[in-house]
């Protein structure tokens, strides 16, 4: 690698590592609206703007198949008709989420098909994530509020789904962090699988 180059490549990422390291962000509910800092004394009142989901886990042998694919196709259609998301976005995101494993785990926290971390869970209302009904359930109803945060562009409403909110709201569009970006191309991918249509 010429020396430029190397340059440049470490000064990306070490400026983007700055940014989740350093940066963190205050919500006023009240508002809808973020502050960010560079400071943070209390870390009940301010949080990182970025924290990766972390690595999803399976039990040993697990295997996504056409059926098992299909199988909670009769409750993403409750979920998708109450709360007026689309369907195979829906479908899209469990896949990218959990590859449709109601027990699937993450290193971070997050459960369940729609992959919900403890406080999102709480926020929606789910009391039992491991519940398909419920995961599902709830996770729209978080894609939806994201929908309508970013006024249903659903390219930075999957960003805050894998990133949080703050973090697009930060950057103005899709964040530059390797697991966000991968996850949004592969949203988009497995839709216009799907549908055989673009989603942005």
């Amino acid at each position: 690698m010429r020396p430029a180059v190397f340059f440049l490549t470490f000064f990306m990422f070490f400026f983007v590592s700055a940014d989740i390291v350093k940066v963190y962000f205050l919500y006023d509910p009240l508002t809808d609206r973020y502050t960010f800092t560079n400071q943070c004394q209390d870390f009940r009142s301010c949080k990182p703007l970025y924290k990766t989901k972390g690595e999803v886990k399976h039990k040993a042998g697990y295997k996504i198949n056409p059926g098992k694919e299909n199988q909670f196709d009769s409750i993403i259609r409750r979920a998708s008709e109450k709360h007026g998301v689309d369907f195979f976005l829906i479908k899209s995101v469990i896949k990218a989420e959990s590859l449709f494993d109601t027990k699937a785990v993450s290193s971070a926290g997050a459960k369940g098909l729609m992959q919900l971390m403890p406080d999102t869970a709480t926020e929606v209302g789910v009391k039992n994530v491991f519940d398909a009904e419920q995961n599902i359930m709830g996770g729209t109803k978080y894609l939806k509020k994201l929908l309508k945060k970013f006024k249903g562009n659903a390219k930075s409403a999957v960003a805050g789904y894998n990133a949080g909110p703050a973090a697009v709201v930060y950057y103005e569009g899709v964040p530059p962090f390797d697991e966000t970006m991968n996850y949004v191309e592969k949203i988009h991918g497995f839709y216009k699988n799907y549908t055989g249509k673009e989603l942005w």
